[in-house]
């Protein structure tokens, strides 16, 4: 199973939401759609899952959906029974398709075994934290092998040191079940960690869509990089002191053009054209503020010798 995304166009009243929404997703493949809250990336999911109907554009699924293989999606309020138990939460699909009790049983209790929940088989969702809900609200989804999964804000509600782990374990399932899965979030981190491609919705538009690396460091217009994180421009009149034609397999750039912090080494020149002014401890990088020339610019660098004041060059690296 494949999808396309064709055109979609939805407006609500006078304000258009989406604008020309084209994009596809392949039969084994992790997809997230980024972009800051309100933009729209909810809407986009109700349609791919048919719970709205565009204005234009269409839906493409290489083999339609059915009852027995449908599209699921999980919502960010999970929408458990409260009054089940997480075995009957799991569950609840394969009853409402009338299998045979055992049937259910054993295919809950693989579920329970997988996603390290059969200790809170009879617990209500009440009991449960909210990582535990996602993950019972993610089985009961893939219980009954649903043709593409759609997950809705998946990180919204969970601690900040919950997210990276969650993040990996919904590219792990995603991955061992084979299923073609769609995210829409506003967590980019946890985004670039589990996703095959990752599309920028901003402002009803779809930007950009590409791997995670190419649209972190690459990004199509200057609105994709700044939301992404912080960016530095590069003017032309810099590229002689940065080296930064041929800085990739050779090619000749024109400018300007954008650098993440990251992206930028720094070394010791008394003669430098650069002066540090700002250094701050970030955990596993420091950062620089550094003046160069009549410019300022963020630096991320493993090394924490530097000081204020210090004179500096800047070189871009390749990436």
């Amino acid at each position: 199973m494949d999808l396309s995304v064709r055109h979609i166009v939805k407006r609500f009243n006078d304000r258009t939401v989406l604008e020309d929404i084209s994009f596809d997703v392949g039969p084994r493949e992790l997809v997230s759609i980024v972009g800051p809250s309100g933009v729209g990336k909810t809407t986009l999911l109700a349609i791919i899952a048919r719970l709205e109907s565009p204005d234009a554009g269409e839906v493409r699924f290489s083999s339609p959906p059915t009852q027995k293989h449908p599209v699921i999606i999980v919502f960010q309020d999970y929408v458990l029974f409260p009054s089940m138990t997480v075995r009957d939460n799991i569950g609840f699909g394969l009853r409402a398709r009338h299998l045979d009790k055992r049937r259910i049983t054993e295919r809950v209790d693989r579920m329970l075994d997988y996603f390290q929940l059969t200790e809170k088989g009879r617990h209500y969702p009440s009991q449960l934290s909210a990582g535990q809900k996602q993950r019972v609200a993610i089985a009961r989804a893939m219980i009954v092998n649903p043709a593409v999964l759609l997950l809705d804000e998946p990180f919204a509600n969970l601690d900040r040191n919950l997210k990276m782990e969650t993040a990996r374990f919904i590219r792990k399932t995603q991955q061992a079940f084979g299923i073609p899965t769609i995210s829409v979030t506003h967590d980019l981190e946890e985004a670039f960690a589990m996703s095959d491609r990752i599309g920028v919705l901003l402002e009803g538009r779809l930007k950009q869509f590409d791997t995670p690396r190419r649209v972190y460091f690459n990004s199509a217009f200057s609105d994709v990089a700044q939301f992404l994180g912080p960016v530095n421009t590069i003017p032309e009149r810099f590229f002689p002191l940065m080296r930064v034609n041929g800085y990739t397999s050779g090619q000749v750039l024109s400018g300007p053009i954008l650098a993440r912090p990251e992206n930028l080494a720094m070394t010791p020149d008394e003669d430098g054209p650069g002066s540090i002014v700002e250094k701050t401890f970030a955990g596993h990088y420091t950062a620089y503020t550094v003046d160069f020339e009549d410019t300022t610019y963020t630096v991320y660098s493993q090394d924490d010798r530097f000081r204020p004041g210090q004179r500096v060059a800047l070189a871009l690296k390749a990436y």
